[in-house]
């Protein structure tokens, strides 16, 4: 069943990779800065409240039409960094972005991603990408072993395909209709993607509700 159909601003940047091939890198023109992601205890993380989740719903949903050679980068412009800290002190790892592709019809490798984030543009051009998010869930068998999550400092490069795109966006769904509230934050609603979806050698995803309303930034 599909939800509803939305669209999203991008900026569609094509830059060309040695051996003259080509690459689009889609950026979303709206960023949140509710949106954060760490490693903590070697567990990677979203941290997010319903304002992120909802912006986040909207990226994996985009993710699930990915084309060939495409994928999408989201800087983390995370505006609550001392809250954040003042209740989890010890993060071994804030990144500051991610780069989602579809390892079904984009063949790139971690170093190729770097370089096409780096690489000055060849072409830039702003358009609408249509979004849909999608309410019937994707068959389990389908999304077993089929996300891999690598970083390469402070990036974070998230490969799957449709199916586990579309379980994703599902679950920042789900936490983004706890709002903005607080009062969330001690009963820590979280959804698992890290240990059915992932494959071996990935550390998979946990998205993890989180609220920027205590701490240091709110006293």
């Amino acid at each position: 069943m599909v939800r509803d159909e939305e669209n999203m601003n991008i900026i569609k940047r094509q830059v060309l990779l040695p051996g003259d091939r080509k690459v689009n890198v889609l950026f979303p023109e709206k960023i949140c800065p509710d949106i954060t992601m760490t490693d903590i205890k070697g567990y990677c993380y979203f941290m997010s409240n319903g304002t992120g989740y909802s912006m986040l719903a909207d990226v994996f949903a985009m993710a699930t039409s990915l084309e060939k050679d495409e994928l999408i980068y989201y800087p983390f412009e995370f505006a609550h960094m001392d809250a954040y800290i003042n209740d989890f002190p010890e993060p071994e790892n804030h990144y500051k972005g991610m780069a989602i592709f579809n390892f079904i019809v984009t063949k790139i490798s971690v170093k190729d991603i770097s370089a096409a984030l780096k690489t000055k543009m060849k072409k830039d051009e702003k358009l609408t990408r249509q979004i849909t998010h999608i309410e019937k869930y994707p068959d389990r068998w389908k999304t077993r072993h089929k996300l891999t999550v690598k970083s390469t400092g402070k990036l974070l490069i998230i490969s799957g395909e449709r199916d586990v795109f579309t379980l994703m966006a599902q679950s920042c769904a789900k936490l983004a209709k706890y709002g903005d509230d607080a009062d969330y934050n001690k009963y820590a609603p979280h959804l698992h993607h890290d240990m059915d979806e992932n494959t071996a050698k990935s550390m998979g995803i946990t998205f993890f509700y989180w609220h920027n309303g205590r701490g240091a930034a709110n006293e």
